[in-house]
């Protein structure tokens, strides 16, 4: 009896101890960054090449936005530098943010006229007590994969200037929803199914990817990701058009056709040169004759969709996704001056090379 109280008492003193070195390590460790102790984030998927000539442990400011500061860190000698998020305690208190990282992410892709084959993922990979004189191996992550850090210096490279070329979208995805959830659901059509846009909207003279119909062993496959691809499309063009009114009531059709026009530098009345009729007429068929039998199939194989017909649904969404933001973006000057781009650090990255090597 006595043997049997010593080993629950040590069970006791046991949990209690590993209890007490777990709340330990949360006071030193919070899971919940941004906090006090963990307010960097290390920006996955991108890298900055070294053209301006950095040292190891610089660390220069590049652009900021209202919740964060994003830095170039040159950690590792010869290395590819990278891009640190300072995140400010607030993003916790708004119903949701919209962070740098996929804003940037949103931004590559549609000046890339949505090529997918890079696979672009920018993630948020927090750090514990950054210090950028530490060296890379040296910095503590909340979450490390079994493969250590080594995943951390892959993705695409890109100049800074690259960034600050694509300041007008990063500038109205932060001030403008409607143009956030439209370019989401964009990409995700891409995603869902690829087509080459500029081949597709004879935007080069040579066409490099011609698009073709599934083969007969191939259609079933492709139903489901055409469907899907269909309807996010639509739900581009509908966020910012609105749904297509009853064309028997004359005033509601000339009310859209206002709308079409305060929106976008698109005419409805102009032609829709890939579908052969005017941009008015193709939504209506994007609604109702490509979208609806997409979206409420009753169990019914959709066997005459055609691969044709989802890709003038994916070009007319782009056209439109384009025609607003060229409409509604700022100019160069003053979207870099409203998100406090480095100006004087641009300067020193030339055009006309690139490299990974450090000073």
């Amino acid at each position: 009896m006595v043997m049997e109280e010593k080993s629950h008492l040590h069970i006791e003193e046991y949990i209690k101890q590993k209890d007490f070195l777990y709340q330990e390590y949360l006071k030193k460790y919070p899971p919940n960054p941004p906090n006090s102790v963990c307010f960097h984030a290390l920006l996955s998927g991108i890298m900055i090449e070294n053209s301006f000539e950095p040292k190891v442990h610089d660390y220069i400011n590049l652009f900021s936005t209202e919740y964060e500061k994003i830095y170039i860190w040159t950690h590792t000698k010869n290395t590819n530098s990278a891009l640190i998020s300072e995140v400010s305690d607030d993003v916790k208190s708004l119903p949701f943010w919209k962070t740098v990282g996929h804003v940037l992410h949103l931004a590559q892709y549609y000046y890339d006229a949505f090529e997918i084959f890079s696979d672009l993922e920018i993630k948020y990979n927090w750090i514990y007590y950054f210090n950028q004189k530490n060296s890379f191996e040296e910095i503590e992550l909340m979450d490390e994969s079994p493969f250590g850090k080594m995943d951390l210096k892959n993705g695409i490279i890109i100049k800074a200037t690259r960034i600050e070329a694509m300041a007008p979208l990063i500038e109205l995805l932060l001030r403008d929803d409607l143009c956030y959830t439209a370019l989401n659901q964009m990409l995700s059509s891409f995603q869902l199914h690829y087509c080459c846009l500029i081949c597709e909207l004879g935007l080069s003279p040579i066409m490099k990817h011609p698009s073709h119909e599934p083969e007969l062993w191939e259609h079933s496959y492709f139903i489901s990701k055409m469907e899907a691809a269909i309807i996010q499309a639509c739900r581009c063009v509908e966020g910012i058009l609105g749904e297509p009114p009853n064309r028997g009531k004359k005033g509601s059709l000339i009310k859209h056709k206002e709308r079409w026009k305060e929106r976008l530098q698109i005419n409805p009345d102009d032609v829709f040169q890939k579908a052969e009729m005017t941009y008015l007429d193709f939504y209506y068929k994007l609604f109702f004759d490509l979208r609806n039998p997409s979206a409420h199939s009753y169990g019914n194989i959709h066997f005459d969709l055609e691969r044709k017909k989802t890709i003038e649904a994916q070009c007319f969404a782009a056209l439109i996704l384009r025609a607003y933001i060229m409409k509604h973006e700022k100019s160069n000057e003053e979207a870099s001056k409203l998100l406090h781009f480095n100006q004087e650090f641009l300067t020193k990255v030339p055009e006309d090379m690139s490299t990974k090597m450090t000073k």
